[in-house]
């Protein structure tokens, strides 16, 4: 007999509530939802990510040899003649072309070298550098 006056309903009621025994169907569709969004919006992060820094390597890859290039004129390796379309060796699928006209400054060229690269990621860059006029001769006063 129980005590304090508690039916055996009320018992069963009581002790129903107190031992939930695990998720409803609710909960779970609700958790797999936001698991999808989130895994979604990490998945478009990552790739932007990663289509930054090819963007990134391939910007600096076009850098150093537009550089490289520009080193080679200066050191008398390439002439200074206008050239378009020259193929870089030993990089394959790289061009670059070159622009010399005579500046403001006497005895001084204004260099323009510029690379590129056409494939699926296409990319160009150019740098502007004043060298010295291999042609040049002082005049003397």
């Amino acid at each position: 007999m129980l005590k304090s006056g508690f039916s055996n309903s009320k018992l069963r009621a009581k002790r129903r509530q107190s031992c939930r025994g695990g998720l409803s169907l609710l909960e779970v569709i609700l958790s797999i939802a936001i698991l999808g969004t989130s895994m979604a919006i990490i998945g478009q992060v990552f790739f932007a990510g990663y289509r930054s820094a090819v963007k990134a390597r391939d910007l600096s890859d076009a850098t150093i040899l537009c550089d490289s290039v520009m080193a080679e004129l200066a050191a008398g390796s390439i002439d200074f003649g206008s050239t378009s379309g020259a193929t870089i060796p030993n990089v394959p699928g790289w061009e670059y072309s070159v622009e010399t006209v005579q500046s403001d400054v006497p005895g001084l060229l204004l260099t323009t070298v510029a690379v590129s690269r056409e494939n699926a990621r296409a990319i160009s860059m150019s740098i502007v550098r004043m060298l010295p006029d291999p042609d040049y001769v002082p005049v003397e006063e």
